[in-house]
């Protein structure tokens, strides 16, 4: 049996690690803290990361930078980040695209974000909008099931890509009502958008930032938004179960990530920095006039949030047979 001087020394020893790690969390952070943002500058991420950099620069006393590395469809940041030291000093800004998406419609993505990536917090929820050219002139969801249904095949549905969440919006879509129409991909938002306004793609289901400016200039017809309630940014539109379209439930979401094996303590300290300086009111106004409305909460919450996240965008991928080598 061993002795009782044995057993406490291994408790001590067995408690060393955790007590430093606790110490870390109290004083971290010490140094410049750097956010990754798997896009160029200037879009919905980057608004979102450079807003909470400069408001969590201010609450700690240390810099946090934001640095763009855009590549492989998003998932190039991602990568940089689960190789870089578990210490809290280098984080992931994402989204659903990056870390649901991509790894249900690439077979050889390169590296596992459910394994390589520690989910931090949750910061924003972000509905699309199913949007038309002028072609369609009518009002509701219902006028426009109409209106593909008439002529099947015959209308041009607009994405930012192969295998993007746009892509699969529009299969989701065309599963469940039964429609049939081509895909075009285009190779990012803005130039969907341009094909919209043109009349070259007859509609998308896209996010509201794309085509925000354009709806409300009368240039494109919104018809509804898929989140679980109405936009922020779009209060006039319906859901889609609003509009009659039952279960069709789809957001985007951008959420923070630090490499696996972070320190529990060090990942609730972030939890806790960011969710304060997301809910400060001028921060909450300035996102809902893209169309993201703050969505923060728990480390426990945001995990259970992107584990179904990545079941769901796995099942409209496997219904849709989305598959990119």
């Amino acid at each position: 049996m061993p002795s009782l001087k044995n057993v406490i020394s291994l408790i001590l020893a067995s408690s060393v690690p955790f007590c430093m790690q606790s110490v870390q969390a109290q004083t971290f952070p010490e140094r410049t803290v750097t956010i990754l943002v798997p896009f160029v500058p200037g879009g919905a991420f980057d608004v979102v990361a450079r807003l909470a950099a400069e408001r969590l620069s201010k609450e700690t006393g240390q810099q946090f930078i934001v640095e763009n590395k855009p590549g492989a469809g998003g998932t190039l940041g991602g990568r940089i980040v689960s190789q870089s030291k578990p210490d809290g000093y280098t984080l992931l800004l994402s989204g659903v695209g990056p870390i649901s998406i991509s790894p249900a419609v690439y077979k050889n993505l390169g590296y596992d974000p459910a394994t390589a990536l520690a989910p931090v917090i949750q910061l924003t929820t972000s509905p699309f909008v199913l949007v038309t050219s002028q072609e369609f002139k009518g009002k509701s969801l219902d006028d426009f099931t109409a209106f593909l249904k008439a002529s099947p095949g015959k209308y041009n549905y607009a994405s930012t890509g192969n295998g993007t969440l746009v892509h699969l919006a529009g299969e989701y879509f065309k599963n469940k009502t039964h429609t049939d129409f081509e895909h075009i991909p285009y190779s990012g938002g803005s130039q969907a958008t341009l094909a919209l306004m043109s009349g070259d793609a007859t509609f998308s289901i896209t996010n509201i930032p794309n085509v925000l400016s354009q709806i409300k200039a009368g240039k494109l017809v919104g018809v509804a938004t898929t989140g679980k309630t109405r936009s922020s940014a779009l209060p006039d539109l319906p859901t889609m179960a609003e509009a009659g379209l039952k279960d069709f439930e789809l957001s985007g979401w951008i959420g923070i990530f630090a490499p696996a094996g972070t320190p529990e303590p060090i990942i609730e300290s972030l939890n806790a920095a960011f969710s304060k300086v997301m809910e400060n009111p001028e921060m909450k106004k300035r996102l809902e006039e893209q169309g993201d409305d703050v969505t923060t909460g728990s480390v426990a919450q945001f995990k259970q949030y992107v584990a179904d996240s990545d079941a769901k965008w796995k099942q409209i991928a496997t219904d849709a047979n989305v598959s990119i080598d």
